[in-house]
C-alpha cells in the first residue's frame, strides 16, 4: 500500500498550489494550450517530436472503440495480444510483451487524464474522447513521467458550461451490445461538469466445446469517467477527474490446432477493477511565473488466469492432464507533479526565451501472487511411463515498491523570427524495494521457501535538443537528439531455477537502459490547407537494451522462466501522415511507418532445442512496415463514410524464438446518416475476414514426447453491427 507519507507529500505540493491562488495576481492569462493540453507542453503548442493526434471526429468515424485499435492508424506502433484486451503496446520496437511476474517499469507510457495507467491501460475504451496523442521516441522533459520508447496519452472530453446530452446504443454480431451516455453542463456558478458511463458486452469470437459455451472469451466492460472544473479568481482553474474502470473479461483465445473453437475445461479470466483521479491546477504564481500542478493517483486490482494445457479429459485422453495459473496483481501509484512556466513578464535573453522548471514525484506499489499447480499422469504408457503421476503446484509472492524523485527543465529560445532551439535536461532519482517468496508445494518444503530481498538505487538522467525552422506560417522543419533512460529491475525466475549452471546470481539483476534518438523532420500545409501531412527520419541507439526472454523449464506447460537480460540494439526509420481534401466531398488519408531494427551484444543462450541466435535479429513485434489507406467522404445530405486499409508487415513474436506473425491486410468501413439530433451507423471491422496473428509462442504442450510447436492466437475476425446516437 502506498505510505502516508506519500500521500502526505503530495497533498501538501497542491496545497502550495491553492494557497498561492489567494495571492493578489496582475499577469497575462495563460496560453491555452498550459491549460488543456493533454500534451502539458510550455506553451508553444508545436515542438521538435514524431507524434500522431486523433480528435473525437475521427475517432467516431475510424470505427475506434478501444484503445488496441489505434494501432492501424499510428506509424510503427504495434500491440501484445496476451489477455482479452492490450495492455503492452510497442512504438518503434520497443515495448512490453506480457508481464506474467509483473513489469512495474513499462517502456511505453499510457496516461488517461493525467492518470498513470502504464502496463495496465487495457481498460482504456474510447467512448467520449476528445483526443488521442502518441509520441513516439523517448520522452524525459514535456512530461512528469519518463518514457523511454514513446507515450501515449487519452484525453477525455472536458466540463462544460452549456448543457450536453448524448446517448448511444450498439448492436452487433458475436452478441454484441453497449449503451454508452454522456451529459455535461454548469453545476454552480463558475463549477462545470462532465460525466460518461459505457457498459459493453459481447461474446469474443471463440466457442467453447468442452464446456458448451460461447462467451467463455466474452467481454463485459463497464468504464465511468467524471470531470469537475472550477473557474476561479485570479485566472486560476481547477480540474478534477475521476475514472472508474470494471472490465470483468474472459480469456480463452488459445487452442491446441490454432483455431477459434476451444477445449479448456477451465477457461481464464482477465479482469481489472481501477479506480483513478487527477487533480490539476493552473494559474499565476506572482507576475513572472505560472504554475501547472498535476495529482494522480490509481489503484488496479487484476486477476490474470487461464487453462494451462487448453484442453480437457475427452481432448487430452489416454493421458491425465490438467494444469492451472492465476495472478492476482494490486498495482497502485501516486504521482505528483509542479511546473514553473515562464510567462511574458519572465522571458530571458531580451525576451526570446521561454523556460519551464518542473518537479516530479511517483510511489509505486505492486505485489502478485501467483499460483500454479496441475497434474500429468501417463501411466498408460507403462513400461514407459515417466509420470505416474507428476504433480505441480508452486506459488511465487512477490512485491515491489519504487520511488522516483525527479527535476527537470525546458529552455526554448527564439533564435530569429522563424527559429527556436530547445535544450531540455531531466535528472531522477531512482529507490526501489523489491522481494520475493518462491514455494514448491510437492517437491520443495513449504516452510523454507527460497526467497530475495534487494533495494536498489539509481540517478539517472536524460534530455533533449531540438531545433525548429518555419518555412512559413504552416510550414516547418525540424531535428533532434534525445536521450531517454529506462530502471533496472529483478527476475522473480531466478528463484526458480537457483540451483541451474547456466543462469548465475547475476542473473537476478538487469541493468537500466538508455536510448539515444536522432530523428529530423517537417510538418505543413500546402494547395491552401487541402493538403496536410508531416515526415521524420530517426536512428536511435539502444545502450544495455532489456530484453526479457522465456525457457520451458520442464514439460509442465506452466513451467517456464522468464529473465531479463542486456544486450545492445538499434533501430531507424521513416514515419509519415497525409491528409488530401481531393474535392468538397471527399478527403484521402493515409499513414506509413518504416521501421529497421536489430539486436547486438546478446550473451544469454536460448534453451537447448530452440534454434536461431538473437545476435543480428530484429526487435520483436516490430514490422518492417505498416500503413493505413483511406478514403472519406461527406455530402450535403449529411451522408458520411470511411473506409480504411491497414497493412502490417511480418514480424517476430517474441525474443525466445523465431516463429513469425504473417502480414495482414484488413479493412474497415462505416457509413453514417445524420437525422437532426439522430445518427444511425453502419459499421463493418475486418470487412474481408482476414485472419492474422496479434502474439505467438512455441513450447511444448502436446504429450506424451511435449515436441515444441507454434501457437498462434488470432485477431478478432469480421465484427459488423449498428450503432445509433442521440445528441442534445
Amino acid at each position: 500500500m502506498l505510505s502516508r507519507q506519500s500521500l502526505a507529500f503530495a497533498l501538501s505540493l497542491q496545497c502550495i498550489a491553492v494557497q498561492a491562488e489567494s495571492e493578489p495576481q496582475a499577469t497575462e492569462q495563460l496560453q491555452e494550450e498550459v491549460l488543456v493540453s493533454a500534451l502539458r507542453d510550455d506553451g508553444n503548442g508545436d515542438f521538435a517530436a514524431s507524434m500522431t493526434r486523433l480528435d473525437s471526429d475521427e475517432i467516431e468515424t475510424a470505427t475506434l472503440g478501444h484503445a488496441q485499435e489505434l494501432v492501424a492508424l499510428v506509424p510503427n506502433m504495434n500491440l501484445s495480444g496476451e489477455g482479452s484486451r492490450a495492455r503492452y503496446f510497442q512504438l518503434r520496437g520497443i515495448g512490453e510483451l506480457e508481464q506474467y511476474e509483473g513489469a512495474p517499469n513499462p517502456s511505453v507510457g499510457f496516461i488517461v487524464d493525467d492518470i498513470d495507467l502504464s502496463g495496465i491501460g487495457g481498460i482504456a475504451s474510447l467512448f467520449d474522447v476528445e483526443r488521442v496523442e502518441v509520441l513516439r521516441g523517448p520522452q524525459a522533459t514535456r512530461f512528469g513521467a519518463n518514457a523511454i520508447g514513446g507515450l501515449v496519452y487519452l484525453q477525455s472530453a472536458n466540463e462544460v458550461s452549456e448543457p450536453e446530452f448524448e446517448a448511444r446504443v450498439s448492436v452487433g454480431n458475436d452478441d454484441t451490445r453497449s449503451v454508452s451516455m454522456s451529459a455535461g453542463g454548469e453545476v454552480v456558478g463558475g463549477l462545470d461538469g462532465r460525466f460518461s458511463l459505457q457498459r459493453m458486452k459481447s461474446n469474443g469470437f471463440y466457442d467453447n466445446v468442452s464446456l458448451g459455451l460461447d462467451d467463455s472469451n466474452g467481454r463485459d466492460e463497464t468504464l465511468l469517467r467524471g470531470k469537475l472544473g472550477w473557474r476561479l479568481s485570479g485566472q486560476w482553474q481547477v480540474r478534477l477527474s475521476l475514472l472508474w474502470a470494471d472490465f470483468d473479461n474472459g480469456y480463452d483465445a488459445w487452442a491446441p490446432d490454432n483455431g477459434r473453437i476451444t477445449y479448456a475445461d477451465n477457461p481464464g479470466r482477465d479482469q481489472q477493477r481501477t479506480t483513478g483521479a487527477s487533480l490539476k491546477i493552473n494559474g499565476p504564481l506572482g507576475r513572472a511565473v505560472d504554475l501547472v500542478s498535476i495529482t494522480g493517483f490509481a489503484d488496479s486490482d487484476i486477476l490474470f488466469s487461464y487453462d494451462g494445457e487448453w484442453g480437457d479429459a475427452d481432448y487430452w485422453a489416454p493421458y491425465l492432464y490438467d494444469y492451472t495459473y492465476r495472478d492476482i496483481r494490486i498495482r497502485q501509484t501516486l504521482s505528483q507533479e509542479l511546473r514553473f512556466i515562464s510567462n511574458q513578464n519572465s522571458r530571458l535573453f531580451n525576451d526570446r526565451a521561454d523556460w519551464l522548471v518542473g518537479v516530479y514525484f511517483q510511489h509505486l506499489d505492486e505485489s502478485n501472487d501467483i499460483v500454479s499447480a496441475g497434474i500429468y499422469d501417463d501411466s498408460v504408457d507403462a513400461p514407459f511411463a515417466y509420470c505416474t503421476p507428476c504433480l505441480s503446484d508452486t506459488r511465487l509472492d512477490s512485491a515491489f515498491e519504487a520511488r522516483n524523485h525527479a527535476l527537470f527543465g525546458k529552455l526554448d529560445i527564439d533564435l530569429t523570427e522563424r527559429s527556436r532551439l530547445s535544450l531540455g535536461l531531466r535528472t531522477e532519482r531512482w529507490e526501489a524495494d523489491y522481494s520475493d517468496r518462491f514455494r514448491d508445494r510437492i517437491y520443495g518444503n513449504p516452510d523454507m521457501p527460497v526467497v530475495n530481498h534487494f533495494s536498489p538505487a539509481k540517478t539517472l538522467w536524460g534530455g533533449d535538443i531540438g531545433l525548429t525552422f518555419e518555412l512559413s506560417d504552416s510550414n516547418s522543419l525540424y531535428a533532434l537528439v534525445s536521450r531517454g533512460y529506462k530502471a533496472g529491475g529483478f527476475n522473480p525466475s531466478f528463484a526458480r531455477v537457483a540451483a541451474s549452471a547456466a543462469i548465475d546470481q547475476s542473473a537476478i539483476a538487469f541493468d537500466p537502459e538508455s536510448l539515444l534518438n536522432v530523428e529530423a523532420g517537417m510538418r505543413g500545409e500546402w494547395l491552401d490547407g487541402r493538403i496536410s501531412g508531416a515526415v521524420s527520419l530517426f536512428h536511435m541507439r539502444r545502450h544495455d537494451m532489456q530484453v526479457r526472454s522465456s525457457a520451458q523449464f520442464t514439460d509442465n506447460p506452466n513451467d517456464f522462466i522468464f529473465i531479463t537480460s542486456n544486450a545492445s540494439g538499434r533501430s531507424r526509420g521513416l514515419e509519415s501522415s497525409l491528409q488530401w481534401q481531393v474535392g468538397p466531398r471527399w478527403t484521402l488519408h493515409g499513414s506509413l511507418g518504416l521501421l529497421s531494427t536489430r539486436i547486438d551484444n546478446f550473451a544469454l543462450e536460448r534453451e537447448v532445442g530452440v534454434p536461431g541466435s538473437l545476435n543480428g535479429r530484429s526487435f520483436a513485434h516490430a514490422p518492417s512496415w505498416n500503413a493505413n489507406l483511406g478514403v472519406s467522404y461527406l455530402d450535403s445530405n449529411r451522408w458520411s463514410a470511411r473506409l480504411d486499409w491497414q497493412l502490417m508487415d511480418d514480424f517476430y513474436f517474441d525474443y525466445s524464438h523465431d516463429e513469425q506473425a504473417s502480414s495482414r491486410s484488413v479493412v474497415n468501413l462505416r457509413v453514417k446518416r445524420l437525422f437532426g439530433k439522430w445518427d444511425i451507423s453502419a459499421w463493418v471491422r475486418n470487412l474481408f475476414d482476414e485472419d492474422y496473428f496479434t502474439r505467438g509462442f512455441y513450447f511444448g504442450l502436446t504429450p506424451p514426447l511435449f515436441v515444441r510447436e507454434r501457437f498462434t492466437r488470432l485477431g478478432d475476425p469480421r465484427h459488423y453491427g449498428l450503432t445509433a446516437t442521440y445528441r442534445y
